[in-house]
């Protein structure tokens, strides 16, 4: 008789392990396809941030009141934030500020950048957007334009440019660049 109970607990026991190998076998697929298509890494970057900040100071070819007053990045930020509020403003010559800024900036980052699917940098993404002091997630969208594809970055960085603006109330304006790697 104790012969048969050792040889039913042997049994139990062979079953139960079984079973917990089957439950943990299972789990580490799922925790692997689940960690394998997480969300990329987002790093800040130096880089990226001395790179917005030094085309800041771009001087384009944007006169607002008269020539050679030419404009630079950071005031046309300000200069279509203001368009935004219904203060349309242009450049001498009829071109509207925003669209000088899109393709200012656009040229800074591609040959800063150099963006493509042969070389490390796969695409980016920037970001302008007023925000205000008093609630951490209200922001105001001023221009936003990408290049390139967020599909299989291995890693994503980036880096933010504040600029304040004391004649616009309690906020400030926000540069967001990010850049995908491959």
């Amino acid at each position: 008789m104790r012969k048969k109970l050792n040889k039913k607990s042997q049994h139990e026991i062979a079953g139960f392990v079984l079973i917990v190998l089957i439950v943990s076998i299972i789990g580490v697929i799922f925790l692997s396809l689940t960690i394998g298509r997480g969300e990329f890494n987002k790093q800040t970057s130096i880089e990226i941030s001395n790179l917005l900040g030094a085309s800041m100071y771009h001087t384009t070819d944007c006169a607002i009141n008269y020539v050679p007053q030419y404009r630079e990045l950071q005031d046309l930020v300000k200069e279509c934030y203001k368009d935004k509020s219904g203060n349309y403003r242009e450049c001498l010559g009829g071109r509207n500020v925003c669209e000088v800024l899109e393709y200012e900036f656009k040229n800074i980052i591609d040959k800063g950048l150099e963006v493509s699917d042969e070389s490390p940098n796969k695409a980016y993404k920037l970001d302008i957007y007023y925000s205000y002091d008093d609630d951490a997630n209200a922001r105001e969208e001023i221009l936003s334009f990408e290049n390139g594809n967020f599909e299989n970055c291995s890693s994503v960085v980036g880096g933010n440019q504040p600029t304040p603006v004391s004649s616009f109330g309690s906020g400030k304006i926000e540069i967001d660049l990010m850049v995908c790697k491959g």
